[in-house]
């Protein structure tokens, strides 16, 4: 279980980290520019804020979710064995 502790952490920032990969390239695939950077003050902020939320909701969604999966591990393994 502490193992799962550790490492949850560890997976969940690069599972973060390639999804970001991905969301970026599917970006620039899909608009055909490179994604906004917050400093670029030629990029409309609209269009910078939409991109950060959807960087920020992508990375809570995939850390509830291995937080979760964890918690769940974690719970079945400390349950008490039915004799």
């Amino acid at each position: 279980t502490d193992m799962l502790r550790v490492g949850a952490p560890m997976v969940a920032a690069g599972t973060v980290w390639l999804a970001g990969k991905a969301l970026r390239a599917g970006y620039a695939q899909a608009t055909g520019n490179p994604p906004p950077r917050p400093d670029d003050i030629e990029a409309p902020i609209v269009t910078v804020v939409i991109y950060a939320v959807a960087i920020a909701s992508l990375s809570a969604l995939i850390n509830v979710g291995i937080q979760r999966e964890v918690a769940k591990a974690i719970h079945k393994s400390e349950a008490p064995v039915p004799v």
